[in-house]
């Protein structure tokens, strides 16, 4: 088990709380830090997580922006977009690689 380290995660999506979730869970930082375009979801979905801090023991769940992610030991990408209806994939994979370089930049 790692001790008093962050992570970071950048997307609050299905994916990106299914790893928040896992990594509450199984306690393996001290803080988790949820970056979204819309912060107001990351609120929700930290506050969500810290009611189960009865169950984990005492770790430190919040909503950030990017400069927030400067000290975490572990950031994990989840951001990206949806595939539209009939999209190729390398059309899907250039959107991605989009959000990826404003959000890296």
């Amino acid at each position: 088990m790692l001790h008093r380290h962050t992570v970071g995660i950048i997307g609050t999506g299905q994916v990106g709380m299914a790893a928040a979730s896992a990594l509450f869970q199984q306690r393996i930082a001290n803080e988790l830090i949820l970056v979204d375009l819309d912060r107001r979801r990351a609120e929700g979905e930290a506050m969500d997580l810290m009611h189960a801090q009865g169950y984990v023991g005492r770790r430190r769940v919040r909503a950030g922006d990017y400069a927030d992610l400067a000290d975490a030991q572990i950031v994990i990408f989840t951001s990206g977009v949806g595939q539209a209806s009939g999209e190729y994939r390398l059309s899907l994979l250039n959107r991605i690689t989009a959000v990826f370089r404003r959000i890296a930049a």
